[in-house]
């Protein structure tokens, strides 16, 4: 089996991939392409795309292939704008999938509604657009291959490498993101069906519940419920190495690379206060015009990620201090 060699990818790659299996397969002919799907990676061995279950996030080091031949890496020319297209990428998380739209990707004459919905290719080139760089003609109708062929991206060789057991074993093990990304699908469906409004992302929730703030406290105990505040604790259970110096330093493990996954923690702790920062602020600042219960919840698991995160920053830093 092979994985990414994470540290020779870089925020804003594009990657293209396929797997074993009928609809893989059934996209490939479609669409006369070697590949099926069409993800973006954000850094820290993060990557957001949209499949079956909508646009989500996942872990790189979870993605296993047969063979080489199955993933390519393409990286944009023009790289100043990588932040704005992880951005939007980002906003778009929660937003449902549609297999219509993706399947008229393959008719060039398909004029029909956009709707409010995303799939693998779309969103990948829409997030760029956003950012100011058109990647390919049609960025809300495209396909895999087109991002494998735009002239405004370089195929990056060599970053699949063979998988070690233990990167198999974890790979295939359960993921708490996937319980992340059935939580939140849980809270947009059940705010979708009390407003009668196609939210479609918690961007879009934040913004209705300030144009509509008599819903607030219903939406606000929908979130409660749905174990969204509390989901990230199953993270301290399942490695508490993490958010402890000590117990990062008695893993048994090599030293060089214990030092390595150190510095990877740092960094990836220290980009994700950042942007629970700025996700605090804005809701202090709505917060200081609207008394709204939604956004001083959204305060309060802001303040415990970014909590959580400063740990893993002082686990890491005391690692690399003594290895």
């Amino acid at each position: 089996m092979y994985i990414f060699e994470m540290s020779l990818l870089k925020a804003g790659d594009i990657i293209l991939t396929a797997q074993v299996g009928a609809i893989s397969k059934a996209v490939r002919i479609a669409t006369f392409s070697k590949f099926s799907h069409a993800i973006l990676y954000v850094g820290d061995g993060s990557f957001i795309h949209s499949d079956g279950q909508g646009v989500h996030s996942n872990n790189i080091q979870r993605l296993l292939f047969e063979n080489e031949s199955h993933a390519e890496v393409c990286r944009v020319i023009d790289t100043s704008c990588v932040n704005k297209a992880v951005m939007f990428a980002r906003s778009q998380i929660g937003v449902s999938y549609s297999v219509k739209e993706a399947a008229s990707t393959k008719n060039p004459l398909y004029k029909g509604e956009k709707l409010n919905r995303q799939f693998c290719s779309r969103l990948v080139a829409q997030s760029y657009e956003c950012a100011g760089l058109k990647l390919v003609d049609n960025s809300d109708y495209c396909t895999p291959k087109e991002l494998q062929k735009s002239s405004r991206t370089n195929t990056i060789r060599g970053c699949l490498r063979l998988a070690v057991e233990q990167e198999i074993e974890f790979a295939k093990s359960d993921s708490p993101i996937q319980r992340q990304t059935e939580i939140t699908n849980l809270i947009l469906k059940a705010v979708r069906e009390l407003t009668g409004n196609d939210i479609q992302s918690f961007e879009n929730l934040d913004q209705f519940v300030i144009d509509n703030p008599m819903h607030d406290a219903e939406i606000t105990n929908i979130v409660i419920n749905s174990g969204y505040l509390t989901m990230f604790d199953y993270e301290l259970t399942q490695n508490p190495w993490r958010y402890d110096g000590q117990l990062f330093l008695s893993l048994d493990i090599g030293d060089s690379y214990k030092k390595e996954r150190a510095e990877f923690e740092l960094e990836s702790a220290g980009n994700q206060v950042q942007l629970y920062s700025q996700n605090y602020l804005m809701c202090q600042n709505v917060r200081g015009h609207l008394p709204l219960r939604y956004f001083e919840m959204n305060m309060d698991l802001y303040k415990k990620l970014i909590n959580l995160m400063n740990k893993r920053i002082e686990a890491a830093r005391f690692v690399i201090e003594h290895t």
